[in-house]
């Protein structure tokens, strides 16, 4: 099967993840907002999603606008996947 391997954001805040997804597409990163896994905890539905290797650019662009949300690395193979919640 298909493995896949990607950066995950989540917040508590709708507003919060579509401010922080139009910064980075405006910084040019790649992602898209998608429904939060049910695997992972947070008030707000959405969470945001990027290619792994953005992982230190996001987190760069992010913490330069002030913006904080949680962070984690999923790796997908079929339908099963390990969601790893990073520091």
């Amino acid at each position: 099967m298909k493995e896949e391997k990607f950066f995950l954001l989540a917040a508590d805040s709708t507003h919060l993840i579509i401010k922080s997804e139009k910064i980075l597409k405006e910084n040019g990163i790649e992602c898209r907002i998608i429904p939060l896994p049910s695997e992972v905890k947070a008030t707000c539905g959405l969470s945001i999603r990027t290619d792994i290797e953005n992982k230190d650019i996001v987190d760069e662009i992010l913490k330069s606008n002030g913006i904080e949300l949680d962070r984690y690395s999923v790796i997908k193979t079929g339908l099963k996947k390990h969601i790893e919640k990073l520091n």
